[in-house]
């Protein structure tokens, strides 16, 4: 019974935490994360900047080069939502300068923010992959930035693994990379990419990706 019990317990820690990755927010200040509904991302990245332009891409059947159109996320998006309930195909969004505002290495807020590189996936209206790039000065956010932290802190939550090290004369990269989540309908890949270069400047590439659904949907 002691046994059982203890089965019990392990298995109600493993899978609660598990489904927690639906929470990781890899820009926390907006809700963008796997599974999430694309209206509420929209919703959430203008009420954070409604200034925002982003473009919106689907690969037509028979076609190789994807179709494009560009909006505002403050324009009023209620026929491209339609469309998103029609559309069962993978569809893309990119906003190019996406302005983010990360805390320096005083832990303060960037007053003028950040032009980062921001892309999404979406599947049936929810989101199945979120990458950012992200250029940032050592000498503003330091070479452990605060955001950084942050996603290493997340990925800790999931993962043991230590990251992986390339020291070379021009720049030394970091990476950690791993399978956080699997069941039969999702395989959740988390990674986190940091290059150094010798003149100051840092690139970071982050991205959580549920690699079943993303895959599946171009099926």
């Amino acid at each position: 019974m002691k046994n059982l019990l203890t089965t019990f317990i392990l298995y109600f820690i493993i899978c609660g935490n598990g489904y927690a990755f639906k929470d990781i927010k890899i820009l926390e200040k907006i809700d963008l994360t796997v599974h999430a509904d694309i209206k509420d991302v929209l919703n959430s990245i203008k009420d954070y900047n409604k200034n925002a332009v982003c473009e919106v891409s689907i690969v037509k059947e028979g076609d190789v080069i994807p179709t494009t159109a560009r909006f505002s996320v403050n324009d009023n998006l209620y026929k491209l939502y339609d469309f998103f309930n029609k559309y069962k195909k993978p569809i893309s969004f990119y906003c190019p300068k996406f302005n983010y505002k990360f805390n320096n290495k005083f832990n303060n807020p960037d007053v003028l923010g950040k032009e980062i590189s921001l892309r999404f996936s979406i599947c049936k209206n929810k989101v199945t992959k979120v990458d950012t790039m992200s250029f940032l000065s050592t000498s503003i956010y330091g070479t452990e930035p605060v955001i950084l932290k942050k996603w290493i802190s997340l990925f800790r939550n999931y993962s043991p693994k230590k990251p992986k090290k390339e020291v070379k004369e021009d720049r030394n990269r970091n990476i950690w990379v791993d399978t956080i989540f699997e069941d039969n309908k999702s395989e959740i890949l988390y990674s986190i990419i940091q290059v150094i270069e010798k003149n100051g400047l840092a690139y970071y590439d982050v991205s959580i990706t549920d690699l079943k659904k993303y895959s599946r949907c171009y099926l």
